[in-house]
This record gives structure tokens, sequence and C-alpha cells, in this order.
């Protein structure tokens, strides 16, 4: 497998990519009458999404572009445009609003040494990181999580090594805003603050 397109943010004019969720896990096309198909080796799972966040802190579907045999259905009354192979289609300026919950991890200035040759590369190949406490769609908190991610980098890269196969989940437990949610479907308060 090739490297992957990833979703896109765009923040204050600039784009971000998603580092965490992974791509493809914040809009359901399926729930919209889409099924995506395969459109290239750097995106096998046929779908492409730009978000953006509006003044009131909502999340935005801005743009979707999805592989698919037939012509997809239309999303929020927007109907799709095609290539001339009719299987791209792309739909532009949805403006649609996404109910998603969770915490969003967006990277900005992809460290090229740090290439990663198959699949989505990791928050900490990014050198700017911003990290999101969604609810419902709607942002309740954000904050820049650069310095950490350069920290774990240097750590992660230099000379001591980690041999402990956790760090990079213990180091994503770090920089998200929300706290994790245990087996008794409650939040799980660390009693830390970030």
């Amino acid at each position: 497998m090739s490297g992957q397109m990833p979703d896109v943010i765009v923040l204050g004019g600039e784009e971000y990519v998603l580092a965490e969720p992974e791509s493809g896990t914040v809009f359901d096309a399926r729930a919209h009458g889409v099924a995506p198909v395969m459109i290239s080796s750097a995106n096998t799972r046929g779908e492409l999404a730009r978000y953006r966040i509006d003044d009131d802190g909502r999340l935005l579907l801005s743009d979707f572009q999805v592989g698919s045999v037939d012509a997809p259905p239309a999303i929020n009354g927007v109907e799709a445009t095609t290539d001339e192979y009719g299987q791209v289609w792309t739909y532009l300026e949805l403006d649609l609003p996404v109910e998603w919950s969770g915490d969003l991890l967006a990277g900005a200035d992809p460290i090229l040494d740090l290439y990663v040759h198959a699949g989505f590369p990791p928050v900490w190949h990014y050198e700017r990181v911003m990290a999101f406490d969604i609810e419902a769609g709607v942002v309740q908190s954000s904050e820049d999580r650069t310095e950490q991610v350069a920290e774990f980098r240097a750590e992660r890269l230099g000379d001591n090594g980690v041999d402990d196969e956790n760090v990079f989940e213990r180091f994503l437990d770090s920089i998200r805003l929300k706290f994790g949610f245990n087996d008794d479907a409650g939040p799980a308060d660390s009693g830390e603050s970030l």
C-alpha cells in the first residue's frame, strides 16, 4: 500500500491534515447513501474530505471527493460533479454540519525526512499540531500541542531510543483534550489538567 492521502481541515486559512482520528472516521459517507470505492493506490478508502470550523465553532464538511462507479446521490442538496472518466466525484461548498464527537488532532508542515511509504503518518511527523475536543460537532476547546509533539519526537528519534511499544499511545493520551472513557461508560478523570 502507498502512503495514503489524509483528510484536511482548514484552520485560519491554512490546511492541516487530520492525524488522529485516522482519516475517514469523522464523516460517514454511507449514512448519506454514498458507497466509496478505491480511487487510487494513494486513496484506497475511496474518499477525501475537507473540513472547516465556522465562527460558531461548528465542524463543517466543506468539500468531499469520492470514488464511485455510478453517480452518487446529492449531499446537503449539492450534486456531485465528475471528471472525464466518471469515477471520481466531487462535492464542493457542502457546508454540512458534522455531528461527530471525539478528540481530533490536526498537523501541519510535514517533516519530509519522516515520510511514510504506507498508510497514514502519525501526528508526530508534523511540525505543528493542534488538538480539539469536539462534542456533537461543536468545538469545546482547542490547544496548540506543537511543543509536546516536538518533545516526543526528540525523545523518539534521539540517541536514547524508546523501546516501550506503548509510548505512542501514552503520548496521544497526553496531548488529547478529553479524558479517555473507561469500561464503566463514564469519563476516567485522571485529576490532571492539561
